[in-house]
């Protein structure tokens, strides 16, 4: 076969007639898949960044990479020709990068020649398809502040759930798309604001807020009342129960009954063991006071034990200090012992010095006095004695003289330590008292919420108001009770919990229907309605072009609810966190490439000051919010930063490393405090459980698992069916949820045991 030059091969490859190239058109796509990859702004290979013609021009470490008009000169064309031992893209690289076909280097060769000239990038609208069934995973999760619902990212689907019935509430439609979605694309990012009125979702690109409004119960809803119980079960239950019995209603499959019983309580029955199983007590309010005392016991608690720790610190110090103090203090004895002995030693050699300076002189007046300045041997020799006895003299007294500042210095220094030591030590005892002080004032508070938690436990259980009436929803999921002060008050009959509730007019009401969609009515002199279910509107979409790069993988409201933190940037090539007033949707802030690629976390200081930030450059950061200037920077990960949490003291920060560890960070000194262990894949999320040391964490070991900051675990729930992307917990620690890719949520209780577990579509 007869062979051709190979620069006939490429110019056989060139069109007929050859037109002005574009650069973005005709060499920028096949250049960003195989070159652009290890040669642009975060991963600048051999110094050369070749995402634009003039970066190109620039050139690298090997000088331009292309020279405009000369393309068999440019370094470009000879590396992709694998000539002048260059060979790109290397063979086996990590970004799966191929060789240049000859049709591709020809293109390249020939836009050089035409003079290498840039152009405008085309902006292509990106058009997302429809999701298969399959794709369905669990990407984020978020829990109201009072631990009551929690929504899912499942897909492009928000979905939210009611924690106090273990019941799906709601689908979060956008009218705006199809199928009744949330968003176009995933949702990778989700979070309540602090009083729960707000949602806040992340997708592609854009932002978007929804609004808690409560839905009216529908006009055509069909009502009816529960069945009362019958006299013989009553019976029973009143014997069981030891109690007199002045309400009643049968479920709907008659499996329980609920009583509304003299002592003020409403309790729930197994009809066929006639066994109670819950009691109902207590109002919504009288529920959110307790949680409040639950909170403030735990966060006592915290602080107490952080203060023992700074005291056992400080002891610490103290005790090196003492070691200190008494090695000074033997300094000073023991110099204090041979300073008179070689203060006494300095006399005898200034003496012997005199003497010996008294002899030099006489011999040289001898000399001097010697006709014609000519001394004989015996003289000179007479005077070299002298001076080598004066200088032996002057050395003698030198040493005594350095010995006595020695020793005097050696005094002084020890001294100086005594008396640094003596005032670390009294700044340590200020230390300490006030530690002990805040310790104290910690448990007073703490103890003063127990008694209060426990005073308002039993003014549950003291006899107030009569249930007059009581009925269990349509579903069995809730139980109402309307009392003889008028008050209509509902419970979720799986956790006890107070739901809602609502106040009238005292008056003998005798009926409670329920109806399909939750709702509960009673009616005789008066009406009221509870139970509507809660629903989130769209109030605000966030989607200006340009304002995202990509994915928006973190949103985090401020503490006081008015700011909206995102999170987000261009992979491989950016972090950017920009912040929105909660209320108007406008941008408050914008920190561009605040990271070097991707932020995937974020979490704002319980004091909202600080904003913790972690992301795909395996940076975790905290900045100041009101400046923008950088705070901290902790390079504890060898891969990407999933997840960051402050806390709720501010003292501690926890990050969540894609390599398998978590690590928590002392805010106080700034420094790594713990890497904890344990984990096969990555660390996909985390979350301080409440007022807590304890963290929740999700990974991609099959795993959802809380360890405490100091890397002690507490417990695992394991052999999961699928890779855990997120987990939230209540700030009580009653209810742990996770999720993952196999769509499913999954909640249990503080103990590990599963309780619910929700699909999908």
């Amino acid at each position: 076969m007869k062979s051709f030059p190979l620069i006939a091969l490429l110019c056989a490859a060139l069109p007929a007639v050859a037109a002005d190239l574009d650069y973005y058109r005709d060499v920028y796509p096949f250049l960003k898949a195989n070159c652009i990859s290890c040669h642009n702004k975060t991963t600048t290979k051999a110094d050369l960044n070749m995402e634009t013609p003039e970066l190109m021009i620039k050139g690298g470490e090997t000088g331009p990479a292309i020279i405009p008009g000369k393309g068999a000169e440019s370094l470009i064309v000879t590396a992709s020709l694998h000539q002048k031992d260059m060979e790109m893209p290397p063979p086996n690289n990590k970004s799966g990068a191929v060789n240049l076909i000859p049709e591709q280097i020809a293109t390249l060769k020939l836009w050089i020649d035409q003079g290498a000239k840039g152009s405008v990038m085309e902006e292509r609208a990106v058009v997302l398809q429809a999701f298969s069934a399959s794709i369905d995973p669990i990407y984020c999760v978020a829990m109201t502040k009072d631990g009551r619902y929690v929504a899912c990212g499942r897909s492009n689907h928000i979905d939210v759930y009611d924690l106090a019935t273990r019941q799906f509430v709601t689908h979060i439609s956008d009218p705006a798309e199809k199928n009744g979605a949330s968003h176009r694309a995933l949702v990778q990012s989700l979070a309540f604001s602090p009083d729960g009125t707000r949602l806040a979702s992340g997708s592609f690109r854009e932002v978007k807020i929804w609004k808690l409004a409560e839905t009216k119960p529908a006009a055509s809803t069909a009502k009816s009342a529960s069945s009362p119980a019958g006299a013989d079960l009553l019976k029973k239950i009143a014997t069981t129960g030891k109690v007199t019995v002045l309400s009643s209603a049968l479920s709907a499959d008659g499996k329980q009954a609920v009583t509304g019983c003299d002592d003020g309580s409403v309790r729930v029955w197994d009809v066929a063991a006639v066994k109670p199983v819950i009691e109902l007590r207590g109002s919504v309010a009288a529920a959110r006071k307790m949680a409040e005392l639950e909170w403030t016991i735990a966060a006592q608690t915290l602080e107490q034990a952080f203060q023992k720790s700074e005291v056992a610190r400080i002891e610490a110090q103290d005790k090196a200090l003492d070691v200190l103090l008494g090695k000074a203090k033997e300094a000073i004895v023991a110099m204090s012992k041979v300073l008179p002995e070689k203060q006494k030693a300095v006399p005898p050699t200034t003496e012997a010095k005199a003497a010996a300076q008294k002899a030099v002189d006489e011999v040289a007046a001898k000399i001097k006095a010697v006709p014609a300045g000519k001394p004989d041997a015996a003289l000179e020799k007479q005077l070299k004695d002298a001076q080598e006895k004066f200088i032996t003299a002057n050395m003698t007294e030198v040493s005594a003289l350095a010995a006595v500042n020695a020793a005097q210095s050696n005094v002084k220094d020890a001294e100086d330590d005594v008396k640094r030591i003596t005032d670390s030590k009294a700044v340590n005892a200020k230390a300490i008292a006030a530690a002990n002080a805040a310790g104290a004032a910690a448990k007073t508070l703490q103890d003063k919420a127990t008694a209060d938690l426990a005073a308002a436990k039993l003014e549950q259980t003291k006899g107030g108001a009569k249930p007059i009436a009581v009925s269990f929803s349509a579903d069995s999921l809730r139980v109402a009770s309307l009392f003889d002060d008028g008050t209509l008050r509902v419970w979720a009959a799986a956790t006890g919990m107070p739901v809602e509730e609502s106040s009238g007019k005292t008056a003998a009401i005798t009926t409670i229907t329920s109806t399909s969609d939750g709702t509960f009515t009673a009616t005789k002199a008066s009406t009221q309605t509870v139970g509507s279910p809660p629903g989130w509107a769209l109030e605000r979409k966030i989607d200006q072009k340009g304002l995202f790069a990509d994915r928006v993988n973190a949103v985090r409201f401020s503490p006081d609810g008015k700011i909206l933190a995102t999170g987000g940037g261009e992979l491989s090539r950016s972090g950017d966190i920009i912040f929105f007033d909660a209320a108007t949707g406008k941008v408050t802030q914008s920190w561009k490439e605040k990271h070097t690629d991707t932020v995937l976390c974020l979490d704002y200081s319980p004091d909202g000051k600080r904003l913790a930030s972690g992301g795909a450059d395996k940076i975790a950061r905290v900045t100041d919010v009101a400046t923008g200037k950088q705070l901290n920077l902790f390079e504890g990960h060898t891969h990407h930063v999933m997840g960051v949490a402050f806390r709720s003291d501010g003292r501690v920060l926890a990050t969540a490393g894609a390599e398998g560890t978590v690590v928590t960070w002392d805010m106080i000194i700034g420094e790594r405090k713990r890497k904890i262990e344990g984990w096969t894949k990555e660390v996909t999320s985390l979350q301080f459980i409440g007022a807590t040391n304890q963290i929740v964490t999700s990974a991609g070991d099959n795993r959802i698992r809380i360890v405490t900051d100091d890397g002690t675990e507490v417990r695992a729930m394991a052999n999961l069916p699928d890779y855990m992307q997120a987990a939230v917990c209540a700030p009580n620690g009653s209810a742990i949820i996770g999720g993952g890719e196999d769509s499913m949520l999954r909640i249990w209780d503080g103990a590990g045991k599963e309780l619910a577990v929700f699909g999908g579509k």
